[in-house]
C-alpha cells in the first residue's frame, strides 16, 4: 500500500510562556515532598506524594495542577513511546480537576496547554522528518508518540490525529509481515476518529482507510467510506488557497468560466470559484503597499474536489501564475476504483458490473476500469463480453501481464465452451448410432472452426503475458499452462512441448484472475 508522505509543518512558538502552577506547599508535607522529588527527577516518588495529597484533600486544585506537571515531565524524560500519549492524557485529566476545584486557574492552564501543544507537535514533525531520513521504525513510533501527546493536549485538533496515524502506518510498513499487518489494522480507530472530528477530511485519509478495511476483509466498511468520500469530495467547491507568511498582503486576477475578477487579501485566505470545469487561470503577487515585502513567502494552490491540482510559490515580488484545464483532471479516479473494488469484494457482482459500466461510459480510455469489468465478466462466464472489454484494456495498456493473461484466458475459455458443445452434438449423434443430418454436420463444422479460432486467438496475449512476466513472474506459470492447452488444441505439438516445463503441474487453465 502506498502512503503519501504528508508534509508536517513546524508551528511557530509565538510569545506564550510556560506558567508554572505552583504555590505555597509548606502547609502540606506531601506537596513539599513531591516538589523535592520532581527536582531530583524521581517522578514515580513525586507522583506518589501528590496522590497522597489528593487522598487527604480530593478538592486540592494545586495538587492536581502539580500532578499534571509531573506526568508531563515523566513522559518527556522516561516514558517509552507506547506510554507517552497516555501520560499526556492523564495530565489533561488532572488539569480538568484543577480547573473544576479552582476555576481561576483556567487561563493559566490554557496558556500552558497551548505551549505544550506547540512543543509536542513540533517534536513530532522533527521526529517524523528524522524517520524519513533514517527509515527506522523506532523513529516513526517516537513521532507517533509526540503527535499522540499533542492530540491528548488538544483533543479536538485533527492535525495530530492524522499525523499520528501516518507515522504509525510508516512504522508498520517497515515492520512488514503479519506483525506489520496487525499494526496497520491498529491504525483504523485513529483514522476513524479523525474522520469523526474533521469537517473536511483529506482525500488520502479516506483512501488509506478504505485500503485498510479491504486489507482486513471488511469490504462493506471499505465501500461505505469510499462512497462517503466521493459524496463529500465531489461536493467541495473549486478554490484557490493562499498561504505563506501569515498576514502577507496579496493581489491577483482570476479568470474562470468566461469571467475575470480582481482579488486581494492577506494570508491565509481562500477564494472559491463558481466553476469546477474548463480552464481556470489565476495570477497572484505580493502587494507592495509602499513597503516591499521581500522576505515574505507567497504560496498558491488550486484545489478541486478536495484535491490540489496545481501549486506554486515565490519569495520575490514576481508573479505566480497557475493555469489548469479542470475538464481534463480526474482527482477522484483512484477513490472511484476503490469503490468499485469494494463493491466487487462484497459479492454483489451485478451491482459492481453496473457501476463499472457507468464509469466506462464516462471514462472510456481508462484501462483499469476496462480490465476490472472484463475480469468480472470473465469470472461470470460471459466470455464474449469479457473479450470485448479486455481487448480494449490491452489496447490501452499493452505492457500489463494481468491484462494480457485475462484476455488470453477469455479466448481460451470460450474455446473450451465451444469444444464442449461440439462434443455434445457428436456424442448425441453417436448415441443414436446414425450419421449426422446435414444440419448437424454443418453445426459440427461451424463449432469446430469457431473452437479452433478462439484457441488460436488466445495464443498471442498468453505469449505476451509469459514474456512480460519474466523468468519468475507471478503470471508466468498460469500463462504457460494456458498456452499448453491452446497449442494442443491447435495441434502445434512442438510449441506444446516447449511450454510443458514452464507450465509445471500446478498451472490453471480454467479461467482468468479477478480484477485487482
Amino acid at each position: 500500500m502506498t502512503i503519501r508522505q504528508s508534509a508536517l509543518f513546524a508551528l511557530a512558538l509565538g510569545t506564550l510562556g510556560l506558567l508554572v502552577l505552583s504555590g505555597c506547599s509548606a502547609g502540606n508535607p506531601n506537596m513539599s515532598a513531591a516538589e523535592d522529588a520532581m527536582e531530583q527527577e524521581r517522578y514515580e516518588r513525586a507522583l506518589a506524594n501528590v496522590d497522597s495529597a489528593i487522598a487527604q484533600d480530593s478538592a486540592n486544585a494545586q495538587a492536581y495542577a502539580m500532578k499534571a506537571r509531573i506526568l508531563r515531565q515523566m513522559a518527556d524524560s522516561t516514558a517509552p513511546p507506547e506510554a507517552y500519549k497516555q501520560r499526556y492524557r492523564q495530565a489533561r485529566q488532572a488539569e480538568e480537576k484543577a480547573i473544576k476545584f479552582d476555576p481561576g486557574r483556567r487561563s493559566d492552564i490554557k496558556n500552558q496547554r497551548e505551549l505544550a501543544f506547540i512543543q509536542e507537535f513540533q517534536k513530532g514533525a522533527d521526529a517524523f522528518n528524522r524517520a524519513q531520513q533514517s527509515s527506522q521504525k523506532s523513529d516513526y513510533l517516537r513521532a507517533a508518540a509526540y503527535f499522540g501527546a499533542a492530540g491528548a493536549i488538544r483533543p479536538d485538533s485533527t492535525g495530530p490525529i492524522r499525523n499520528e496515524a501516518f507515522a504509525r502506518l510508516q512504522a508498520a510498513r517497515l515492520e512488514g509481515g503479519d506483525q506489520g499487518m496487525q499494526e496497520m489494522s491498529n491504525v483504523i480507530p485513529i483514522l476513524e476518529r479523525y474522520l469523526k472530528k474533521e469537517d473536511e477530511p483529506e482525500k488520502d485519509v479516506y483512501s488509506i482507510l478504505s485500503q485498510l478495511y479491504r486489507q482486513g476483509d471488511q469490504p462493506e466498511r471499505a465501500l461505505e467510506v469510499t462512497e462517503r468520500a466521493l459524496d463529500d469530495l465531489s461536493s467541495r467547491p473549486t478554490h484557490f488557497r493562499i498561504q505563506g507568511t501569515r498576514g502577507l498582503s496579496y493581489t491577483g486576477t482570476i479568470e474562470a468560466g468566461g469571467t475575470s475578477r480582481q482579488v486581494e487579501g492577506t494570508t491565509p485566505d481562500r477564494i472559491e470559484l463558481s466553476t469546477s470545469d474548463g480552464m481556470v487561470t489565476g495570477t497572484f503577487r505580493k502587494q507592495d503597499g509602499g513597503k516591499k515585502q521581500t522576505k515574505g513567502r507567497l504560496q498558491v494552490g488550486l484545489y478541486t474536489q478536495g484535491t490540489q491540482v496545481a501549486n506554486s510559490r515565490t519569495t520575490a515580488l514576481e508573479e505566480i501564475t497557475i493555469s489548469e484545464d479542470l475538464s481534463s483532471v480526474t482527482p477522484l479516479a483512484e477513490l472511484q476504483n476503490q469503490r468499485l473494488s469494494a463493491l466487487n469484494s462484497t459479492g454483489n457482482t451485478e451491482k459492481a458490473m453496473q457501476a463499472y459500466r457507468q464509469q466506462i461510459e464516462r471514462n472510456p480510455e481508462n484501462a483499469r476500469y476496462r480490465y476490472n469489468y472484463g475480469s468480472l465478466l470473465l469470472n461470470s462466464d460471459r466470455y464474449d463480453e469479457a473479450i470485448e472489454q479486455l481487448s480494449e484494456a490491452v489496447k490501452l495498456d499493452s505492457d500489463d501481464p494481468k491484462k494480457q493473461y485475462n484476455l488470453g484466458a477469455a479466448y481460451l475459455n470460450k474455446g473450451v465452451v465451444l469444444q464442449d458443445s461440439l462434443v455434445s452434438v457428436r456424442d448425441s449423434v453417436m448415441a443414436q448410432n446414425r450419421k449426422p443430418t446435414q444440419e448437424e454436420a454443418q453445426m459440427i463444422k461451424d463449432l469446430d472452426e469457431q473452437r479452433l479460432q478462439f484457441f488460436q486467438n488466445a495464443i498471442p496475449p498468453l505469449e505476451r503475458a509469459r514474456q512480460l512476466s519474466g523468468a519468475n513472474g507471478q503470471y508466468r506459470q498460469n500463462a504457460c499452462s494456458a498456452l499448453l492447452q491452446a497449442y494442443v488444441q491447435t495441434e502445434q505439438t512442438d510449441k506444446a512441448e516447449d511450454v510443458k516445463q514452464c507450465a509445471g503441474a500446478g498451472g490453471n487453465t480454467s479461467g482468468g484472475s479477478g480484477g485487482r
